[in-house]
């Protein structure tokens, strides 16, 4: 009995995904790098220290281990946090501007049993710049990065969590208890949020406004609007005034009629302090790209420097790409040659010239006859589209049309006469 020996929310890739993703990373990369990003690469494991204190990433979401020092470590649970540490140790000055890109498999424990716990993303880190057109260009950008995929029917989701976070800061509410509000309202679930806000205790005109923010989303003009008039605080106008730049932006860039304005977004990773959104394709349930601007993260690590970005779940776009007949079809057609024993170095030297020529080229031995061999290997996935030949006796043979017929040359190479006369007079010896 075969057993699979699975872990839930671990995935196994097959070398015509693995293809597919070789594709949507370097497309990614080749757009991310023409637009000034360079590549970095962060540790597999962070030390479990950097995760405490502030919640930056819940720790029930941490996979934990500990070294043989006696040293608590966690499999990376967020890129984002790791660059931003790296960009700290190696740039000392927090106007400098810094533009890095990755791609980073991360660990996340979720408890929902359906949920992926390994999540390949891809993205974008831009350091030192706190202006809300920095907001806007990442947004672009992220739009930019799906379009080379053709991903119809775009739809950016953009908010501001400064607005919640000003409304959260007039109560008495902890951590814990923030995060149990944060995700009613992002679920949009009022009578929650009313009864939540009744059995703590929060300010009537408080919990009045916290059951409104969900209600408030779709047109930005509108919600702008509905944005004003829910303000009243120093911060929170400030969260509206810089919701309304990187709008304005937006739409100068042209992408006005894509983006929904939705007050009651927040973010599970708790680091985002004004700008967050998402982007989503047509009829896809779940984000394509999550993002937003982080600017106390660095401060974390002894440098006060503002930075905004986003990541590509590359999975996710994967999968989108596959069901919508998106995907680039693999195509690596291989040769393969067999050989008589005596005929092992013309195999090999006939070989190595075609991979020279970037010809995919597999040898076998021969153990008996071919024609058996080359039926059963034909009738498989991964030589159903194969040419095969046989090294037999000094001469070179193509299987076509269900049998072998004697050739000179293979996709231009032509082999030395010599080699030919070598191998007979081997065969002759034998």
């Amino acid at each position: 009995m075969l057993k699979s020996y699975t872990i839930d929310g671990f995935e196994n890739i097959q070398y015509q995904g693995y293809h597919a993703l070789l594709n949507i990373e370097n497309r990614l990369g080749e757009c991310f790098k023409m637009h000034g990003y360079r590549r970095v690469s962060t540790p597999t494991f962070e030390a479990y220290d950097i995760y405490l204190g502030d919640d930056t990433v819940p720790r029930d979401d941490l996979f934990k281990l500990i070294s043989r020092k006696g040293k608590v470590l966690a499999l990376k649970p967020d890129a984002t946090l790791s660059v931003a540490r790296m960009a700290a140790i190696n740039h000392h000055d927090p106007e400098e501007i810094i533009k890095f890109y990755y791609l980073a498999n991360i660990y996340r424990h979720f408890s929902e049993p359906d949920s992926k716990k390994e999540i390949t993303q891809m993205g974008v880190e831009y350091f030192g710049d706190s202006n809300p057109e920095c907001d806007a260009e990442i947004i672009r950008l992220a739009q930019k990065a799906l379009t080379i995929f053709k991903v119809e029917k775009l739809q950016i989701d953009l908010g501001n969590v400064g607005l919640i976070g000003a409304l959260l800061a007039k109560t008495d509410l902890n951590a814990d208890d923030r995060k149990i509000l944060g995700k009613l309202i992002d679920k949009k679930n009022v009578d929650d949020i009313i009864a939540f806000s009744h059995s703590h205790h929060i300010e009537e005109s408080v919990a009045n406004k916290l059951s409104r923010i969900p209600a408030i989303y779709g047109n930005p003009e509108e919600v702008l609007e509905k944005t004003e008039a829910l303000c009243e605080n120093a911060a929170m106008r400030k969260a509206a005034r810089r919701l309304k730049a990187v709008y304005k932006q937006l739409k100068a860039f042209g992408l006005a009629d894509t983006v929904t304005i939705d007050l009651g977004f927040t973010r599970t990773m708790n680091y985002y302090t004004d700008t967050v959104f998402k982007i989503y394709g047509g009829h896809w349930g779940t984000p394509l790209i999550e993002g937003g601007r982080y600017d106390a993260l660095s401060a974390k690590f002894g440098i006060d420097r503002p930075a905004c970005g986003f990541a590509v779940d590359v999975l996710s776009l994967m999968d989108y790409l596959e069901q919508n007949g998106l995907i680039v079809p693999l195509s690596e057609a291989r040769t393969v040659i067999f050989y008589a024993p005596s005929d092992i170095k013309q195999a090999a030297t006939i070989a190595d010239h075609l991979r020279e020529r970037n010809i995919i080229t597999e040898t076998f031995p021969l153990k008996g006859a071919p024609e058996p061999v080359i039926d059963r290997m034909g009738r498989t996935q991964s030589y159903k589209s194969a040419r095969f030949y046989c090294v037999r006796r000094g001469e070179v043979l193509k299987w076509q049309q269900n049998r072998f017929d004697r050739v000179d040359s293979i996709d231009g190479y032509r082999w030395p006469s010599t080699d030919v006369k070598t191998s007979l007079t081997e065969q002759h010896k034998i």
